[in-house]
């Protein structure tokens, strides 16, 4: 691209993720909370601390994947519409269920590429307390792909249930449950080291909700558990199957949050004289069978490296989402990276997995990390529910 079309990350931030807990509402320190109303407090943060002005942004993208009861956006709008920016600023929804909110990353990049926009706001929300993934009314498989024998090769009694794909993409792989638990273990004591050295807190806006009667303020991830072991890893049953090797100890938990990113042309860059976190390189996305869906992050990330015309050693960072420990496994043995390089401040087996969230956190995280360490590229990269994969190759500025 040309360098006037060059898109920027300026700016990300996000909530602290609260531990979600569908059937103990009370429990989720978000419960007083929608979470169009916290990404409206981010929207308002996000433009304090660039000094910008408001009228000057020209999308704003929020990616959501169950976007029902009050994760229903109307089109995006709630959340501005609940922020200070005036009425004139237009804004979508989309969902592209785990990956949404990084493709609206690279939605609002390609607006800004193709001379269409110079300033978008870019992110992602998701309730799991409130519209959960499991024991949803709102959410109806197609009973076609259950019953029908021209759509059995989708595998779809599999493909419904991301547990059910991760036990059939660590069998097929032949990942052992003590791999996945050693990782697991791991993300934990990075995710709790980067929380305590202050790295974490540094992306997170401080909220206050309202609880029992008070508020309180939410600025710490509500999942890190930094004192597991071992042995109570191996002690957990298997979730999804039982003889299965998924536990909900390598699984991601369920969570709310939000998150926003701020992407900006080089002429907007230079006019407001604001320094960078990181420029967007390339992006890829891929689709594969359902039914192995943690398979996605692997062709996603070649078509990205391909497009950038890199290759998987000039990445010095990973942010590969931890939906299930064994996706990133899979893709650290696939693609042969140095597991080293790969979420080196933990991830959402630790941190959290707010399903539509994510992909924003991933990018800004690794944008930060890219920073912090000072080096140079970065890839962001989830799988996605329904089988598909999203990827996207930072620079650090």
């Amino acid at each position: 691209m040309s360098e006037g079309n060059e898109v920027y990350l300026v700016n990300y931030r996000r909530s602290a993720f609260s531990r979600s807990r569908p059937n103990d509402p009370e429990r989720d320190a978000f419960n007083s909370i929608r979470m169009d109303e916290a990404l409206a407090r981010l929207i308002d943060n996000s433009a304090a601390e660039t000094g910008i002005k408001k009228e000057e942004i020209e999308d704003v993208i929020v990616g959501c994947a169950i976007q029902a009861d009050e994760n229903w956006t109307y089109g995006g709008k709630h959340p501005a519409l609940l922020s200070s920016l005036p009425v004139s600023v237009p804004s979508m929804a989309l969902d592209r269920a785990c990956a949404s909110s990084l493709n609206a990353l690279t939605i609002g990049s390609m607006e800004i590429m193709s001379g269409n926009a110079e300033i978008v706001l870019a992110g992602g929300m998701e309730h799991m307390t409130h519209v959960p993934l499991g024991n949803n009314d709102h959410i109806k498989p197609n009973i076609k792909l259950l019953v029908r024998p021209e759509y059995q090769k989708y595998d779809m009694n599999t493909g419904y249930s991301m547990g059910l794909t991760a036990e059939k993409l660590a069998g097929e792989r032949k990942i052992t449950r003590d791999e996945m638990d050693e990782f697991s273990l791991n993300s934990h004591l990075r995710a709790a080291k980067a929380r305590d050295s202050g790295f974490l807190g540094g992306e997170i806006m401080p909220m206050e909700v309202e609880k029992d009667g008070d508020f309180v303020t939410v600025d710490q991830d509500q999942s890190i558990r930094d004192r597991v072991s071992m042995e109570q890893m191996k002690k957990l049953s298997p979730a999804f199957r039982n003889d299965g090797v998924i536990t909900a100890g390598n699984s991601s938990p369920l969570n709310a949050g939000a998150t926003l990113t701020m992407l900006m042309s080089k002429k907007k860059v230079d006019e407001y004289g604001l320094e960078p976190l990181a420029r967007v390189v390339s992006m890829g996305w891929a689709a594969v069978p359902p039914s192995i869906m943690g398979e996605g992050p692997v062709p996603a990330s070649r078509k990205a490296l391909k497009r950038a015309g890199l290759s998987v050693d000039d990445i010095d960072y990973w942010e590969i989402n931890e939906a299930f420990a064994v996706v990133v496994l899979n893709a650290i043995r696939e693609l042969n990276i140095d597991p080293e390089r790969v979420n080196v401040n933990g991830g959402a087996i630790a941190i959290g997995h707010p399903l539509g969230a994510t992909g924003a956190r991933l990018a800004g995280t690794l944008a930060r990390t890219l920073q912090k360490n000072r080096k140079d590229l970065g890839m962001a990269t989830l799988c996605v529910g329904g089988g598909q994969g999203y990827s996207v190759v930072f620079e650090r500025v």
